[in-house]
C-alpha cells in the first residue's frame, strides 16, 4: 500500500506529469567523467597491474568496486589502495552476502552489518568517491532484500556516513521498475536521510536491442504504445530522482549476455560490442543520467573482456561482482571493450545537442564538442541505410569517419548498419542533411565483416550487390541482367526453366567459381493483386537469405538483389547468390534411405539423420518458419575437411520471429521435409529432430504427416484434371 501511495504521489506530481511520454531535455551536457567501469581483482597482484593497464587504455578515471563481508584485508583492499593511489575516482559498493541480509532483521545480522560499514568507512572514507548502498534490492532470491530491510541497511549506514560527511548512493533497484525507485526514494525522502545520488542497474537487453520498446513492462502489446525504450527509460529514472529531490542519477552496472544473444544469432561478441557502443548513445542522449558505469571489465558472459574460463557464478556478477576469474594469461580483449573505448573517447565531455529526425530505424545522435561536431550513426539489427540518402555528398566527403572501433575509415561508409558508425566536423561545418533521410524499407541485411554491399541505382533497377567478399573486390555492374550470360546462352546451365527461370554462371569476379541466377517473371492475375503490398519475390529471397545468416544457419552467399525502381511487380526481378558446387539435396539422401542405403556420401544414416535434425532445430529455435522446407530445398555436400556442409535454398517464404517456434510451425516444416521420406526413416529422423530441440514428441503428431501425404495424393490426383 505504502508503494502504490508513493507511486500514486509521483505521477500526480508536477514533475510526474510533466515528465511524460519521458522525453530528454536538449542540450544535454555531458561531463568528463560520465563513463565509468565496474573492476574486481583476484589474488594474484598481477590482475591489478593488467586491470590498471586496460583502464588507461579505455580512457576511464571512475572504477566501481564491490566490496563485501570476505573483503577486509584481501585482494579487494588491494586493489582499491591501487586504484586510489593511481587517481582514480573509486564507487565502492557495499555489498553484504544474502544470508547475512536476510538476517539484518535481527539484533545479531544488524549489527554485523553496522560493523561491516563502520569499518568500510574508516578505511576508505577519506579516498573514495562514493559509497553505495543496496544491491539489486527488487530482486530478492539474489541478494535477500526486501524494501523493509534495505531501509534498515539504510539507515544504519547513513547514521555511520552523516557522522564523517561521506556520499552515500542507493538504493540499487536493477533493470527498469520504477515503483521500486519512487518507492524508495519517497520512504527515504520521509525519513530524512536521501541519498546524493540516486542508483539504477539500467539493463534494457531484455528488449533485445537498446533502441527497442521494452515488451515485458505490460507485455507485448502494449511495448509500442508506452515506447519504453533506453533513452525514455534513462529519462524517466532521471526525473523521479529530482521528484525525491537528489538531483544526480547513475547507472551502475550494465552488460549484454552473451548468452542470452546467443539464443538468436551469431557472431555472439560483434553483437555485443554493437550493443555497448549504442547503449553508450543513447544513454549518453537520455539526459536522465550522469554517469553510466560498465560491468563487468573481466567476465565470462558479460565482461568486455573474457575471463578465458567456463565459469558463472552463483550469484550474479550485477548483485556481487568480487572476483576475476581465470589466469591473467588467459585474459582476451573483447570487440566490446574496443567499441566502449572508443564512446569514451568520442562523446566524454561533449554535449548532445540533438536526435536528428530519421525515417525507420535509423538513429542520428549529433553531439558538440569545442572543436568538432560529431554524429553517432547505426541502424537497428538487420537493417540498413544509404549513407547518400541520408546526407548531402560535400557532407560526407567533408567528414572524418571512424567505424566503431574508432579506426580512420578511407571514407564515409555507402552504407550504415546496425554497427555504429562516427562522422566528425570542424565544429564551424555546415552540415547538410538529405530532406528525409531514413533507413531502407523491407530490407534486411547481415553486418558481416567479410561481405560489402553496395546499392544499385539505374534507371530499369534498384537493389544491392556485392562489392566486395573475403578480399575479392567486385564490380557490381557486372552483375547486372544485361552483363550477366542469359539462360539460354552456352556459358549458362539451366537449373529450372517454370514459373521461375535460374541457371547458373562464372561469377564476374572469378571464372573459377559460379552464381546462381533466380528470374523472377512478374505475377499477373488474383496472385499479383493480392502480392500487391509484398515486397518484391526478389528482394523477399534476399531478406530471407540476410536472416539466416544472420541467425547461423547456412544457406549460399547472396550476391545481388535487382527489381524495377517504381514498380517492382508488374516488372521481371532477380535474385543472385552464389552456387552450392557439389552439393546434392536432402531429398536424393532420403530416396537413397528408402532404397535401403545404411549411409549416404559416406556419412552413416543415423549420423546423416542426427546432422539435419540438429540444424533444423537451431534453425526453429533461432525464431525461423521456413514455409517452403522440402527436401529439395535442403542441399549438402562433403566439405574439403571431411565433414558435412548444409545450404538452404529458395529462402523467400521464410518468416522471422524473434524466439523459438512452437510446436505448430515446426511440425509445418517438418511434414514438408519428410514427404519424401519413408515412415521407417521418417520415425527415426523424427527422434533425431525432437531429441536435439529437447522437445517431448508425442503420438498425435504424426497426424500431420499424414495430413501432407494425404495431400499429396489428391493434388497427384486432380492434376490430370486441371
Amino acid at each position: 500500500m505504502r508503494m502504490a501511495c508513493a507511486n500514486l504521489a509521483f505521477f500526480l506530481s508536477p514533475q510526474g506529469r510533466n515528465s511524460w511520454p519521458y522525453q530528454p531535455e536538449q542540450p544535454v551536457s555531458l561531463p568528463e567523467d560520465f563513463f565509468g567501469v565496474c573492476v574486481a581483482s583476484s589474488e594474484d597482484p598481477a590482475c591489478d597491474d593488467y586491470i590498471l593497464a586496460r583502464l588507461r587504455e579505455l580512457g576511464v578515471k571512475c572504477v566501481r568496486v564491490d566490496y563485501g563481508y570476505d573483503s577486509p584485508g584481501g585482494f579487494a583492499d588491494r586493489l582499491v589502495g591501487r586504484l586510489l593511489s593511481e587517481g582514480y575516482r573509486v564507487a565502492l559498493h557495499l555489498v553484504a552476502p544474502r544470508r547475512d541480509m536476510e538476517a539484518l532483521d535481527t539484533p545479531d545480522g544488524a549489527a554485523r552489518w553496522r560493523e561491516f560499514v563502520r569499518d568500510a568507512f574508516a578505511r576508505f572514507g577519506g579516498g573514495v568517491e562514493l559509497f553505495e548502498i543496496g544491491s539489486t534490492v527488487n530482486r530478492r532470491r539474489w541478494s535477500g532484500f526486501t524494501v523493509p530491510r534495505f531501509l534498515r541497511a539504510w539507515e544504519i549506514a547513513w547514521a555511520e556516513a552523516r557522522e564523517r560527511g561521506l556520499v552515500l548512493a542507493g538504493p540499487n533497484v536493477t533493470d527498469f521498475e520504477p515503483f521500486y525507485n519512487v518507492a524508495i526514494l519517497q520512504a527515504l525522502r520521509q525519513r530524512g536521510c536521501r541519498p546524493e545520488i540516486h542508483t539504477n542497474n539500467l539493463f534494457v537487453e531484455r528488449a533485445t536491442e537498446p533502441e527497442a520498446f521494452d515488451p515485458k513492462i505490460l507485455g507485448p502489446g502494449w511495448a509500442a504504445r508506452l515506447k519504453f525504450n533506453t533513452v525514455r527509460k534513462a529519462a524517466l529514472l532521471g526525473a523521479i530522482g529530482r521528484w525525491a529531490g537528489v538531483p544526480r542519477t547513475y547507472s551502475m552496472h550494465v552488460s549484454w549476455s552473451l548468452r542470452r544473444i546467443r539464443r538468436l544469432l551469431v557472431d555472439v561478441e560483434e553483437q555485443q560490442a554493437d550493443y555497448v557502443a549504442r547503449y553508450g548513445c543513447l544513454a549518453a542522449a537520455s539526459g536522465g543520467l550522469q554517469r553510466v558505469y560498465w560491468g563487468p571489465l573481466i567476465g565470462q558472459r558479460e565482461g568486455l573482456i573474457d575471463d578465458g574460463t567456463t565459469f558463472f557464478p552463483e550469484v550474479f556478477h550485477v548483485t556481487f561482482y568480487g572476483r576475476a576469474n581465470g589466469k591473467v594469461g588467459d585474459y582476451r580483449i573483447r570487440p566490446a571493450f574496443r567499441a566502449f573505448q572508443t564512446v569514451v573517447r568520442f562523446l566524454a565531455g561533449t554535449t548532445f545537442t540533438r536526435r536528428i529526425s530519421a525515417r525507420g530505424s535509423l538513429e542520428i545522435l549529433e553531439f558538440q564538442s569545442a572543436a568538432h561536431t560529431l554524429h553517432a550513426v547505426w541502424c537497428r539489427n538487420g537493417d540498413c541505410a544509404v549513407a547518400a540518402d541520408c546526407y548531402a555528398a560535400e557532407a560526407l566527403g567533408a567528414a572524418e569517419a571512424f567505424d566503431r572501433t574508432g579506426a580512420l575509415l578511407a571514407a564515409a561508409p555507402v552504407l550504415f548498419t546496425q554497427r555504429p558508425t562516427y562522422l566528425r566536423w570542424k565544429a564551424a561545418a555546415a552540415i547538410r542533411l538529405a530532406p528525409a533521410p531514413g533507413s531502407m524499407a523491407d530490407l534486411r541485411l547481415a553486418a558481416r565483416g567479410e561481405a560489402e554491399y553496395v546499392p544499385i541505382r539505374q534507371p530499369d533497377w534498384r537493389g544491392l550487390a556485392l562489392a566486395r567478399l573475403a578480399g575479392d573486390k567486385i564490380d557490381p555492374a557486372a552483375l547486372l541482367p544485361g552483363r550477366l550470360a542469359p539462360m539460354d546462352s552456352a556459358a549458362a546451365r539451366v537449373l529450372r526453366n517454370k514459373r521461375n527461370r535460374v541457371w547458373s554462371v562464372a561469377a564476374p569476379w572469378d571464372a573459377r567459381r559460379q552464381i546462381v541466377v533466380k528470374h523472377f517473371r512478374p505475377a499477373t492475375g488474383l496472385r499479383g493483386w493480392r502480392q500487391r503490398f509484398k515486397a518484391g519475390k526478389a528482394r523477399r529471397s534476399w531478406n530471407g537469405a540476410q536472416e539466416l545468416l544472420r541467425r547461423g544457419i547456412p544457406t549460399p552467399e547472396p550476391v545481388a538483389w535487382l527489381e524495377h525502381p517504381a514498380r517492382p511487380h508488374a516488372h521481371e526481378s532477380y535474385y543472385l547468390c552464389a552456387a552450392f558446387a557439389g552439393g546434392t539435396s536432402a531429398r536424393q539422401a532420403f530416396y537413397a534411405v528408402n532404397g535401403g542405403a545404411a549411409e549416404f556420401l559416406g556419412e552413416p544414416v543415423a549420423g546423416l539423420f542426427r546432422q539435419i535434425a540438429e540444424l533444423l532445430a537451431r534453425m526453429h529455435g533461432r525464431g525461423v518458419f521456413y514455409r517452403d522446407l522440402s527436401a529439395g530445398n535442403l542441399l549438402l555436400r562433403r566439405g574439403a575437411d571431411g565433414n558435412l556442409e548444409f545450404a538452404l535454398i529458395d529462402t523467400g517464404r521464410a518468416r522471422i520471429g524473434v524466439k523459438g517456434l512452437g510446436i505448430r510451425p515446426r511440425l509445418a516444416d517438418l511434414m514438408r521435409l519428410c514427404h519424401p521420406l519413408a515412415w521407417r526413416g521418417r520415425e527415426q529422423f523424427l527422434r533425431a529432430y525432437f531429441l536435439a530441440a529437447n522437445i517431448r514428441f508425442a503420438g498425435w503428431m504424426r497426424l500431420a504427416f499424414h495430413y501432407y501425404d494425404w495431400k499429396h495424393r489428391l493434388k497427384k490426383w486432380l492434376r490430370p484434371w486441371r
